[in-house]
């Protein structure tokens, strides 16, 4: 009975290094995504000032990229950004370019005028997340 419970472990162990190592990407995909942008988009991300909202830096305002906005069957939809992330020592993300996937309510998104390729005003918060400001 000991040998089943040891086997299941190491079994468990090796399932959870195996995902663990698949799920890392290092940032490949945000940077393939990033290459995939045209060169006017690219400098965009590139040059976005950062306005932060207080002298305490933890929150700020900047530029990101809508890829892709996809409704759900409920009054939201899934809108991916991808924005510079010119902060990267204060923020969970340590790529310098990011992809976040942001729940907002379909209302929302087109009284905003959200849309795939436009330029929005998002605002980061490390440790909060990140949500669309304005289109």
């Amino acid at each position: 009975m000991g040998y089943v419970i040891a086997l299941c472990i190491v079994v468990l162990a090796a399932f959870v290094c195996t995902a663990v190592v698949l799920g890392r990407d290092g940032g490949e995909r945000e940077a393939r995504a990033f290459t995939e942008l045209e060169p006017e988009q690219q400098q965009v991300l590139y040059n976005t000032p950062i306005k932060y909202e207080d002298e305490s830096h933890q929150a700020w305002c900047q530029k990101g990229i809508v890829r892709n906005v996809t409704p759900r069957d409920d009054d939201t939809a899934d809108v991916e950004v991808m924005w510079y992330n010119a902060k990267p020592d204060e923020t969970t993300g340590k790529k310098e370019t990011n992809i976040e996937h942001i729940a907002a309510k379909k209302k929302d998104v087109q009284a905003k005028g959200v849309h795939k390729g436009g330029v929005v005003t998002i605002r980061v918060q490390p440790g909060q997340g990140v949500t669309v400001v304005a289109a």
